[in-house]
């Protein structure tokens, strides 16, 4: 057997949750324990006291479903929003553990199936699931699961084993049945169009074991429902320990998240703003956008706005809430949909509401798809990834967190933070981190649309995905542009051929920029002539204005801002040396928005093909 909840701890250990690998597992895991469970049933109606337990199983899951399942929701619904639940229903839902306990126990099932059907019922994540977590986590794993494997290894004693021919014949049936495992897994992941090698570390997953097994070899023995003594009780504790010993430093050095199970050109290729054909003016534009809080919703819906929406070129954001794992057995990307027991009251729907509202109104065609994301925010980015891959997403926008603000969404900025590093490492398009340091007072409202833009243009890959993107803006009569070329003099790089390339590229962009808003008043052009990374920076700050939003790129290809006394002025390095000096109070007082555009790491040199 495969137990879902000993997987799900696996992959959480190894970072795995949230990959294909990792969603594969988990799913196959909770079928597995379904068709346990259906045997069990299976083998109570068969027994002599079938007839009667089984009634008894069926009573008591009607019980569960239509009276504690209403009572767990009118507890989330009296709960204010924000609040944690009251303690006494945190001590009523513990003592129904012992109650259900006693109750299947009572009627002839395992002890543990009433507390597993309570916890079914609990919805998870926050209030409740959250709050339990919280009150009992530090109870269970230093207190109880100590006193637990203490009792089960006074029945472990390697000193049983006097009889060295049938140990070799139990372990030679116990190492078959492995084998026979990872062999049945592989071959199966083969049948799906699986690489053999993500297969194997696919059974490799499934054969890892945890505390379920130890407690049902414990309980066979302990019951006698099999003929299990010491010795062969201390063999099934070795070779579980020793497989997953075995197993867990190849799945852990054989497999990254980022691989996926099954190849695909199409989803594979790295994507931009600059690949996507006339994206500035006819075609669906496609948009990723990442929410923790409303605030960081309301900068994404002027951003929206400010983005151009026309009926030629309409977008299709992809909004996506952004939850921490707790309280929740395993990480979720699902559509977001409006349920009876849903709170009116919760962040996530008033977000949704909000996005809802704008697309009603906008200017020109908006339409939203929201979801739901909850994982882990070490392992947060692949959800992200796999749905930008499916959709063919160009460019994923994610709120910039301040280190000096405590929690986002239940998680510590830190976390947050990573969460963005990850996105910019690995992904295969753009990346876009919106940096909000206030609500522009001329973009008040849809109908009363004003918005100034100010694009830093350097040079490199990520300054040209700015500009492709403000290309796009220009074409809105309610945005101005202003566009600041700087021209670094002195150049040190010592890859003449990549500068010039670089140089090419920049050039033939901003020429077609150009030629394109000729005749945009609302556009404003100024070059600017420098001599080193210092004087850049110098130049930029004394170019303060009224802005609504700043656009620049996170990494410049010239030599200077790679030097000592640039790299001492980054307090975010997922911001870059400019971007960074941009989101800080020396620039306009620190009240303008700033947009930090990276270019997948997959595109060395960019993808303009014009």
């Amino acid at each position: 057997m495969s137990f879902f909840p000993v997987i799900t701890e696996a992959l959480y250990e190894l970072n795995l949750m949230t990959s294909e690998l990792g969603q594969l597992a988990m799913s196959s895991a909770i079928l597995n324990d379904a068709a346990l469970w259906f045997l069990v049933f299976l083998n109570m109606a068969v027994s002599s006291q079938g007839i009667p337990v089984l009634l008894s199983t069926v009573g008591l899951l009607l019980f569960t479903v239509y009276v504690l399942r209403p009572l767990m929701l009118m507890i989330v619904k009296k709960t204010p929003q924000g609040e944690q639940v009251k303690e006494i229903y945190i001590v009523g839902i513990l003592l129904g553990v012992l109650v259900m306990t006693f109750v299947t126990d009572a009627i002839g099932l395992v002890y543990n199936l009433g507390p597993l059907l309570l916890g079914l019922i609990i919805p998870d994540g926050p209030p409740l699931g959250s709050t339990l977590t919280a009150k009992t986590e530090f109870l269970v794993s230093e207190f109880l699961m100590p006193v637990l494997f203490s009792h089960i290894g006074n029945d472990v004693n390697v000193f049983l084993i006097d009889n060295w021919t049938r140990f070799a014949k139990l372990q030679t049936i116990i190492v078959a049945l492995f084998v026979t495992k990872i062999v049945g897994v592989t071959l199966a992941g083969l049948c799906c169009k699986i690489s053999l090698r993500n297969s194997l570390v696919l059974s490799m997953v499934m054969s890892m074991k945890g505390i379920i097994e130890v407690m049902m070899y414990h309980r066979l023995m302990t019951f006698k429902v099999i003929m299990i003594d010491g010795q062969f009780f201390t063999q099934l504790i070795l070779s579980a320990l020793m497989i997953t010993m075995i197993v867990t430093p190849i799945v852990h050095f054989s497999y990254t998240p980022q691989k996926q199970l099954q190849r695909s050109t199409r989803y594979s290729q790295a994507r931009s703003i600059q690949s996507l054909p006339n994206s500035a003016s006819s075609g669906t534009f496609q948009i990723l956008c990442c929410v923790h809080s409303e605030e960081s919703a309301r900068s994404i819906i002027t951003f929206l706005e400010a983005s151009n929406p026309t009926n030629s070129s309409p977008i299709c954001t992809y909004l996506v809430h952004l939850v921490d794992l707790v309280g929740s057995s395993a990480p979720q990307l699902t559509p977001y949909k409006k349920k009876k027991f849903r709170r009116l009251d919760s962040p996530s729907h008033q977000m949704m509401r909000a996005f809802e509202n704008y697309s009603e109104n906008s200017k020109g065609p908006v339409t939203i798809h929201p979801y739901t994301v909850v994982a882990p925010c070490k392992s947060m980015h692949e959800f992200i990834f796999r749905l930008a891959r499916e959709k063919f997403v160009p460019l994923i926008i994610i709120p910039f967190v301040d280190n000096h603000d405590q929690t986002i969404g239940g998680a510590s900025t830190s976390i947050v933070s990573q969460l963005n590093r990850n996105l910019q490492a690995f992904s295969q398009c753009t990346i876009g981190i919106l940096v909000e340091k206030r609500l522009p007072c001329r973009a008040s409202s849809v109908s009363n649309f004003s918005y100034v833009v100010a694009v830093f243009f350097i040079g490199g890959p990520d300054d040209r995905e700015a500009l492709a993107y403000a290309s796009r803006m220009a074409n809105n009569p309610d945005v101005d542009i202003m566009v600041f070329r700087t021209l670094v003099q002195a150049n040190k790089t010592e890859n003449i051929e990549e500068r010039e390339r670089e140089f090419e590229l920049d050039e033939s962009l901003l020429d077609e920029f150009k030629l394109r808003n000729a005749r945009n008043e609302r556009l404003k052009w100024r070059d600017i002539v420098v001599n080193d990374g210092v004087e850049v920076v110098n130049a930029i700050k004394n170019l303060q204005g009224m802005y609504d939003l700043v656009m620049v790129g996170r990494r410049h290809v010239d030599f200077s801002f790679g030097d000592e006394e640039m790299a001492g002025l980054l307090h975010y390095p997922e911001l870059g040396v400019i971007g960074d000096m941009l989101a800080s109070s020396d620039f306009c007082g620190g009240m303008v928005n700033v947009l930090v555009m990276q270019e997948s790491r997959s595109l060395s040199c960019g993808t303009f093909y014009n």
